[in-house]
Order: C-alpha cells, then structure tokens, then sequence
C-alpha cells in the first residue's frame, strides 16, 4: 500500500471514529443537556467556529507550499501569533461587550459562557497551523489521532460537565477543551520530530515571508469568514430572534444531521480534489467526465439519504432522544434538501480553486451569505414561524449550493472544450 493511501486512510479511521463516538453520545447528552442548554451552546460554538476558522490569518494555507524549510516554520509562527493574537483580542471584545451580546441573543446565562470563546477560537486557530505542519511532513497518522482525541475530549468533557451539574454551559466547556486536546496532540508530535513549531522559528526572514506570502491573509481570510458565516450566521439570527430552545432543537439537527454527511463528504471530497487536479495539470479534457462522475456518486447517497430523513425524522427523533427533541424532527425535514444538497456541491466546490477561479468562489461565498442570511430575516421580520425560518434557511441554502454546483460545471465544461479544440486543431509543422 502507497504511503498516499496509508495517510488517507489514517486520517479516515481517526476522523470515523471521532464521529461514531460523538454520534453515539448525542442520544445521552440530549437527555442530560435541555434544549435551552442546547441553544446556549450554539450560540458559542457558532461563535467561536467563525473566529476559529480565521484566527491564524490564513497563514496556514501557505505552509505545505514553501520549498525552503525555513520558510515553512516562518509561516507557522506567523499563523500561531495571528492565533494567540486574534484570542486575546477576542478576550477583551468579551470583557466590554459580553453583557450587550447576551441581551442581544435574549440569554441571561450566555454573559458568563462567551470567556469560552477567545481560547476556543485561538486553539482552533493552532489546530489548522500545526495540521498544516504535519501535512506538509507527512504526519497523517498524527492527524488521525488528533480527530479522534479532539472527539474524545469533547464527549467526555460534555458528559461529565452534563453529570456534574454544569448543564447551562457544559456542553460550550466540552467543545472548548476538545479544540484545546487537539492543538496538544499536534504541538507535542512537532516538538517529537525537533520541527520548532512549538517553540518558535527564528524571527529573521518573518517579514520577508508575510510579504511574500500577503495574499493569503488579504484575500484567503476575507474569503474563508464569508464561507464559515454562510453556515454559521443563520444559526446566530435563529438564536437571536426565536430564543434558545429554538436554538437549541436546530442546533441537535444540525449535530445529527451532519455528521454522517461531513464524515461522507470529507472522504470523497479528498478523493475528487485529487482527481480533478490532476486532470487540470494533465488532461484537461476528462474534467467534466470527472464531474458529472462524482456528482452521480453523490447524488446516489444524498437523494435517498434526504428521503429518509423526511419520513423517519418524527419517529426517530422522539424514540432515540426522547419527546422533549420532537421539534428537531420538523427542523430536520426543513433542512433535508438543504443538507442533500450541501452534500453534493461541497465536495465539488473545490473545482471553482482547482481551475484558479477564486473570484468566482470568493463571489458565491459572499451572494451565500447574502440570500441565506435575507431569507430568515425576512420571515423573522414578517414575524413567521421559527419553523418558518428554519424553512427559509434550508431552502434559501439549497438554492445557493445549486448555483455553486453550476458555476463549477461551467468552468469545468468551458476548461474541458477548450481542453478538446487544442487538442484537436492542425499544428502547424515548419517548412523546410
């Protein structure tokens, strides 16, 4: 076996079993936890995924790229500074403005749990720089065991908090201490291997590396937040109008719902990019066959998958997490032909940065964010239903994951022609 195929399945058993073990907690933590608890911890989780995801800047993007080993270690401190850096200002933003954020999301007991979010967001923002690290090194059996440790850290936090009696923000506490388990795991295996990413690379030659590298905290960072708050912002919107226990129902949807699709969809996704890069470099031509493909693929799982939800949701929900959860069986046929399609164009999104059309991405993400966030406004502000506007999310989602996926056809289908006519047309041979 190739060691390619070794790391992916290393990263693939590490990732399964995280999300067995947080599958198989949901249905006790849901009769631990309230559904206002619930609520609460949504709000922070979203939170501090928003922050999290950009947190180092993007400089993580650009570590496996430098062909100098220097270089490499100069964007990890970089990305770990942008990371302490974005916590401790987080830390303050809490300081002055946890008592008007809790207001605003009508949650008393949020105040206290928002201290969670700075550290949760800077770990996460250690996360994705030393991942990158043990990337670019090769480290896949590393990065298994970080996804099922983080999982492990989770659960086990969240279950004990829950049993403790720390129920308004055990579940907030679990997430945090997770990211926090992960960044250990992947900063102890860089001290084993003597990378200095622990420690600091040496300051000479930073400056020279962010110039050289500036885009990626210009334009990735910008571009990334758009992406993160185009799944994260409706659930705040949610949160904030409707109140936790509506906030809650969505966010034990979300949770169930999604991880057997993120646990899918990050396998063929990982498999997909690697094709269609390849026929980018090398032939053209097969990028749409490559497409239309996996799109099949896909659609075979997502279709039945989204049926199945509609009609075992109301059954299913009460039966495993008891009759207090039966609201998130409506929330989860609301957000079914959502979730089929997110299951489908994520994995294929990437075609968008494979073909250098990071305008095009860069424009989705932002017209996303735009038409989901207006759809549950405009139900909010006509004063509908919470169901209404979990509705309004899902489709208003769905709608804007069909355009990402026909945007990519074209750019497929335009690269693949061109790809045909230059193949096809006469060289011209010199004359002797």
């Amino acid at each position: 076996m190739s060691g390619a195929r070794r790391g992916v399945l290393s990263i693939a058993a590490g990732s399964a079993g995280g999300q067995v073990l947080a599958l198989a907690a949901a249905p006790l933590l849901a009769r631990i936890y309230r559904p206002a608890d619930f609520g609460l911890f949504a709000v922070v989780s979203a939170l501090a995924v928003t922050i999290g995801t950009v947190a180092a800047l993007r400089w993580e993007m650009a570590i496996p790229i430098p062909e100098r080993e220097s270089d490499a270690r100069a964007l990890v401190t970089l990305g770990l500074a942008a990371a302490c850096g974005t916590g401790a200002v987080g830390a303050l933003l809490v300081l002055l403005l946890r008592d008007e954020v809790a207001r605003w999301f009508d949650q008393p007991d949020l105040a206290p749990w928002l201290w969670v979010v700075p550290p949760t967001a800077a770990a996460m923002g250690t996360v994705l720089v030393l991942n990158q690290f043990a990337v670019r090194h090769r480290r896949y059996g590393m990065i298994g065991r970080r996804n099922l440790f983080q999982a492990v850290g989770v659960v086990a936090t969240q279950l004990v908090a829950g049993v403790a009696g720390l129920r308004s923000g055990g579940l907030a506490l679990g997430f945090g201490f997770g990211q926090v388990v992960a960044a250990g795991v992947l900063l102890r295996g860089a001290r084993r291997r003597g990378a200095a990413a622990a420690g600091g690379a040496r300051f000479r030659g930073l400056a020279a590396v962010a110039r050289r590298y500036r885009r990626f905290p210009c334009l990735m960072a910008p571009s990334g937040l758009l992406n993160i708050l185009g799944t994260q912002l409706p659930v705040l919107l949610i949160a904030s109008w409707y109140g936790s226990t509506v906030a809650g129902w969505l966010g034990l949807t979300q949770r169930v719902i999604a991880m057997p699709i993120a646990l899918v969809s990050s396998a063929v996704a990982q498999v997909y990019l690697a094709e269609i890069a390849r026929a980018a470099r090398e032939r053209a031509a097969d990028g749409r066959r490559i497409f239309i493909g996996a799109t099949r693929r896909l659609a075979l799982i997502a279709v039945p998958g989204a049926v199945a939800v509609v009609l075992a949701a109301p059954s299913a929900f009460s039966l495993i997490f008891g009759p207090q959860w039966h609201s998130s069986a409506d929330y989860a046929q609301a957000l079914a032909v959502f979730m089929a399609a997110q299951f489908v164009a994520s994995p294929l999104s990437q075609t968008l940065v494979v073909f250098e059309r990071q305008g095009l991405q860069l424009a989705w993400d932002a017209g996303r964010v735009l038409v989901i966030a207006g759809a549950v406004s405009a139900v909010a502000l006509a004063d509908g239903s919470a169901l209404t506007a979990v509705w309004a999310f899902g489709l208003s989602g769905a709608v804007t994951y069909g355009v990402g996926w026909l945007m990519s056809l074209r750019v497929v289908t335009v690269a693949s022609r061109a790809a045909r006519r230059a193949a096809s047309s006469p060289r011209l041979v010199p004359q002797s």
